[in-house]
């Protein structure tokens, strides 16, 4: 199955689109995770983390910033922006 998703980085102010081939949603995600990790990469720290970095990380927020933001199955009838993610 083919899989359209969008990766949002708010930091960044970035919005990345892939399409992916995989069998389930949550593998799409993982591959996807990785092209998008791979094509913006996280620049390198100067210092350590801050304390409200440290606690983000704790609570499941992930240091990269890039956040699945849609995910669809790709259909020749249907938008990719038919069904956001939050709503699967």
């Amino acid at each position: 199955m083919k899989w359209l998703m969008e990766f949002y980085n708010e930091r960044r102010g970035v919005l990345a689109r892939y399409g992916i081939e995989a069998p389930l949603p949550a593998a799409a995600a993982r591959l996807g995770r990785n092209a998008v990790l791979a094509d913006y990469p996280s620049p390198p720290r100067k210092s350590r983390l801050s304390l409200f970095e440290r606690a983000e990380r704790i609570g499941g927020q992930d240091a990269s910033g890039w956040v699945l933001y849609r995910i669809v199955q790709e259909d020749a009838h249907a938008s990719p922006d038919a069904v956001p993610a939050h709503a699967a």
